[in-house]
């Protein structure tokens, strides 16, 4: 890219957006004398909008890789750009360890850290939500029996000959719980 050309789109994006604020502020037919719309005002709705129209954003915690200081830098970082809320979630990966200890899904120090996330959202104004249960989906958890868990699709193959009866055994497929595709283990 040239810098030519990002002059280019710089431009055309400010036009746009004046097109834009125009076009919100002519919508509706002129404005009420008491309340004039002008691209100042709108621009600083836009600049500083409501705790309701703030974004929400996905905070995962990956395979207990929290700490308090950690938890309090996010959530100011999160308030301080403008962030009205978060959705926690707890999730497993192969990520490596890289705090002291590794808090674990729904331990005693977990679940600490959890209510001190909760206030300290709380103290910052910010919304917090969580996932309904751990992992990738919302199939995981102890409560969860073997039976209504989800499976592993396993299958054994032969090779035959074609236009043939197949008289024999197919080989047992594995029984073994293993990683998900080719993804290593995080034991």
């Amino acid at each position: 890219m040239t810098r030519q050309w990002r002059k280019q789109q710089r431009q055309m994006c400010q036009a746009c957006a004046a097109i834009a604020l125009f076009l919100m502020a002519t919508a509706a037919g002129p404005a009420p004398a008491e309340e004039p719309a002008t691209a100042d005002a709108l621009a600083s709705q836009f600049a500083n909008p409501p705790d309701g129209a703030r974004p929400r954003v996905w905070w995962h915690w990956i395979n207990g890789n929290i700490t308090k200081d950690g938890i309090a830098a996010d959530l100011a970082w999160m308030k301080r750009v403008g962030i009205g809320g978060v959705q926690h979630f707890d999730v497993g990966l192969t990520q490596r360890s890289v705090v002291p200890q590794r808090l674990v899904f729904m331990t005693p120090p977990w679940q600490d850290a959890f209510r001190f996330a909760a206030d300290t959202a709380n103290r910052l104004g910010l919304e917090m939500t969580i996932a309904s249960s751990p992992g990738w989906s919302e199939s995981g958890g102890p409560w969860v029996s073997p039976p209504e868990a989800m499976k592993k699709l396993v299958w054994s193959e032969i090779p035959i000959r074609g236009g043939r009866h197949f008289r024999g055994t197919l080989p047992q497929p594995s029984t073994v719980t293993g990683p998900y595709q080719a993804m290593a283990s995080s034991n």
